[in-house]
């Protein structure tokens, strides 16, 4: 139920994102035609690139859509099929787990640093990495469950 709720904020979240990641530039251009451009426009709109980035990764992992081979799963047996998911949506998991250490590193160095032109601290940019990262990895640990307990609705498709 809280998951549920987490991804909904994440897709308005991502929506206004995606919003922002074409009116900014979109704007930009124009005001920068009437001779009036904003300064920062460019690090405002890489923010929010940023954001629907990693914001949708936890979506895209509960939905089953991220890059597989579904080649070699249509080729073999049902069982060595469903393990060998297991193992990939934990070993993705860790990944991510581990990324999402390296980056929360990253943030302890540089606390106090932002950006140079609209003076964004760095935190505030690595935090959809955070989230995003964290939340995709929680995802695919989900995932490894319900494939190990036979109720994964993002199945491989098989040859008939």
């Amino acid at each position: 139920m809280l998951l549920h709720y987490i991804r909904t904020v994440c897709v308005v979240i991502g929506c206004f994102a995606l919003a922002a990641v074409v009116v900014l530039p979109a704007s930009q251009i124009v005001l920068r035609e009437l001779g009036a451009p904003f300064i920062g426009m460019e690090e405002l709109a890489r923010y929010f690139m940023i954001v629907v980035t990693f914001v949708g990764i936890p979506l895209v992992n509960h939905e089953g859509g991220h890059i597989r081979m579904d080649e070699i799963h249509r080729f073999i047996p049902i069982p060595a099929s469903a393990v060998l998911r297991v193992i990939i949506a934990i070993v993705s998991g860790t990944a991510f787990g581990i990324v999402v250490v390296a980056i929360y590193s990253s943030v302890r160095i540089t606390m106090g640093s932002s950006t140079p032109t609209l003076g964004i601290p760095f935190w505030l940019f690595n935090a959809p990495a955070l989230l995003g990262l964290s939340l995709g990895a929680v995802e695919f640990f989900l995932q490894a469950w319900r494939i190990a307990r036979g109720r994964n609705d993002s199945a491989a498709p098989r040859l008939v």
